[in-house]
């Protein structure tokens, strides 16, 4: 890693966010001696989780007595308020950690999260944005609402705002700038890929495996995952109703679950349903999700892969030119980090599956 930070020249060596910007991404525990660097769409939800416990902010054992919310909103010390020396015996003293993700599986992270699924905030906070610069002939709803931008577009911002410094946002501007690998010394640096057995492997190392238990980490996330999509598709249809509608906000639920490997691409989206009872309740809604994931269970190699193909469709999408700069603007983060700028292949199995296509 050390060796590409050395063969990158100028900027992309040190990054060009402000001290104070990258100051806020440091979180610390003067007990534990623990420093993380904190990156948004790289599991951050999880890991502040799993911090709360090890800094002594709540006493159980598991993460997920933590909701995924509070853990954004429950406050840490980070480098904002203290000064330069203090933070400098911080960082020498601490065991400093982070992770990292594929650039690419990180954008489409952001995407999903932000923008496809029903986050009405990112709607009003960059949706809006998208559309104008770069939707020429977007229709009047469309640009009220910032509702509806798609993958190309979204990427297209990323570029603009990567390249003018307007807009820029910490869910999706690269991991190097945030964290300066090059520059602090890291003694753990843990991937997305292999992330169960990374942090089993972190805690086991600074003897904290004890006080926390991740065991259930997969499905855990996999049940907030779930939670978390149908609360927000039936909530934005309380806060923006002229944007959207409830079966159009559950059809957009169900392919977010489908992206993320939650639910199999072959469980069909229950439209004869939707117009039989377009204001079906949440916990009816939930009841169709469960027996969908039983009637079409899947493996670990099936989730990895439907994953996979949801970065396939998403970037085919994309203009060549387009994909070209945004692999030169998150070159360091591919350099640095050890991976290589490709999607994969379409498997067969997926061929008639559109996960971004919506009907309603």
């Amino acid at each position: 890693m050390l060796t590409e930070c050395r063969s990158l020249p100028g900027k992309n060596y040190t990054g060009t966010l402000s001290e104070m910007q990258m100051r806020k991404h440091m979180i610390y525990d003067d007990k534990v001696n623990l420093l993380f660097c904190d990156l948004p769409k790289v599991g951050s939800t999880f890991l502040k989780q799993v911090l709360h416990i090890l800094y002594g902010h709540r006493h159980e054992n598991d993460p997920f007595s933590i909701k995924g919310n509070d853990a954004h909103t429950i406050p840490f010390k980070t480098f904002q308020k203290i000064p330069y020396d203090q933070a400098l015996v911080i960082l020498m003293r601490s065991t400093k950690f982070m992770f990292v993700r594929h650039p690419y599986t990180r954008m489409l992270s952001g995407y999903v999260d932000k923008i496809f699924t029903n986050n009405y905030i990112f709607w009003e906070k960059t949706g809006k944005i998208i559309l104008k610069h770069h939707r020429p002939n977007a229709s009047t709803k469309s640009k009220e609402c910032g509702h509806d931008s798609t993958f190309p577009e979204f990427i297209k911002h990323v570029i603009s705002s990567e390249t003018s410094g307007n807009f820029r946002d910490p869910h999706w501007y690269p991991m190097y700038d945030a964290c300066r690998p090059c520059n602090i010394q890291y003694d753990v640096i843990g991937k997305i890929e292999s992330f169960k057995e990374d942090l089993e492997k972190f805690l086991k190392s600074q003897h904290l495996d004890e006080i926390v238990d991740i065991s259930k980490m997969n499905k855990g996330n996999e049940n907030e995952a779930i939670s978390l999509t149908v609360d927000r598709a039936y909530d934005v249809v309380l806060q923006r109703p002229k944007c959207i509608s409830l079966p159009q906000a559950l059809e957009r639920a169900w392919k977010v679950l489908q992206i993320r490997g939650v639910l199999s691409q072959l469980a069909d989206f229950p439209y004869d349903m939707m117009k039989k009872n377009p204001n079906i309740k949440k916990s009816s809604f939930l009841d169709v999700i469960v027996k969908e994931i039983e009637r079409f269970p899947l493996t670990k190699s099936d989730k990895e892969l439907s994953r996979k193909q949801a970065i396939v469709k998403a970037f085919e999408s994309v203009p060549s030119r387009d994909l070209e700069r945004f692999n030169s603007i998150f070159h360091p983060d591919f350099s640095i980090f050890g991976y290589k700028k490709i999607t994969g292949t379409k498997h067969n199995k997926f061929s008639n599956w559109e996960p971004f296509k919506l009907k309603l």
